[in-house]
């Protein structure tokens, strides 16, 4: 019985259906309202430039003290205007290829395009995470290194309390009621349980749990930075406000697309299946320079910020006060108290 492989099977429309959903929606920090899908930035993302400028309301002062009216007809009351700034963002042209020789598939007895189409959702949905989180480094850095560290919690090295949150929160001043989420690296989580500070609630479908610290989504994910080792180890947590990062997705020409080479494997024949990605994750408050754009530091002309690329502290400035940032920062280590 002859092999079927994925050039027998390849549908377009059947791998497109499982790209139709967004995958992004199906990460915490979609679900916890840290990803937000911009109109404005979605549609900057199929625009003709690699670099664009996402316009934002500045917030509206209460500290000027309002007109109070009277009955004197010559009085006349002079209107505020509202005023705009703009950020300026970077669009990410991602691919990746998976490829398989013809007798791989012969030997495993098994369908490549069932195996690949079915993780593709996911491999987007990850690779949307770890950009998030290399975003969320960058900005960590330029705190550091240029606004104070009023983003900032350091324990020491002390393993993380209640009070740390209670701390990072206050960075915000009074829009510390606007968090959405916390993520932070599994070793982290577990200390939190041992404390006895997480909790679990139902999804609104009532089908699956997940964590909760003091009513706020916990992401888990062991990609967050860890820097040192052993004992040594500090860990860098993360809370979130709602639209903390704006996302937004362009439409390459071709978002799927089958590649048959019947001379290679010695003649065997293989097949790669390529995949295409047009994104823009973007933090709200904050300028992308591009000061340092390496992409995969092996092309020759590097167009796309790579994930260290975005946790470069030069590649960010922020441009709205501290506390319309919806993010801070908590760094922490595994000393007991």
């Amino acid at each position: 019985m002859p092999i079927t492989t994925l050039g027998d099977v390849y549908n377009q429309d059947l791998l497109a259906s499982y790209m139709i959903e967004d995958p992004v929606e199906k990460t915490g920090f979609f679900q916890s309202g840290v990803l937000a899908t911009n109109s404005i930035i979605t549609e900057l993302a199929n625009g003709a430039s690699n670099e664009i400028v996402v316009p934002f309301w500045n917030p509206i002062s209460a500290d000027v003290e309002p007109n109070y009216s009277n009955d004197v007809y010559t009085d006349v009351a002079a209107p505020r205007s509202v005023n705009t700034g703009t950020q300026k963002a970077r669009v990410a042209y991602l691919n990746e290829g998976f490829g398989s020789a013809d007798l791989v598939a012969e030997l495993n007895n098994a369908d490549p395009l069932q195996y690949v189409a079915g993780r593709l959702q996911n491999y987007w949905m990850r690779q949307a995470q770890r950009r998030t989180i290399a975003t969320a480094v960058g900005i960590y850095n330029d705190n550091a290194a240029n606004d104070g560290g009023d983003m900032i919690v350091d324990t020491n090295g002390r393993v993380i309390s209640a009070v740390d949150f209670i701390d990072a929160d206050a960075t915000f001043g009074d829009h510390l009621d606007e968090l959405g989420a916390y993520a932070m690296h599994s070793v982290v989580y577990n200390q939190l349980r041992k404390q006895q500070l997480i909790d679990f609630v139902r999804d609104a479908d009532n089908n699956t749990m997940f964590a909760t610290y003091n009513g706020k989504r916990v992401v888990v994910d062991d990609g967050m930075p860890v820097f040192g080792t052993g004992t040594s180890r500090t860990f860098l947590t993360i809370a979130f406000g709602p639209g903390a990062m704006g996302y937004g997705e362009g439409s390459p020409k071709n978002p799927l697309e089958y590649d048959r080479q019947p001379d290679r494997a010695n003649g065997g024949g293989t097949e790669t299946l390529w995949t295409r990605k047009t994104m823009i994750l973007h933090p709200f408050g904050y300028q992308f320079t591009s000061d340092t754009i390496t992409g995969n530091a092996v092309e020759s002309n590097p167009m796309s910020a790579s994930w260290s690329d975005l946790a470069v502290a030069a590649n960010w400035d922020r441009v709205v006060d501290r506390k319309h940032v919806p993010m801070s920062f908590i760094l922490s280590g595994m000393t007991e108290a």
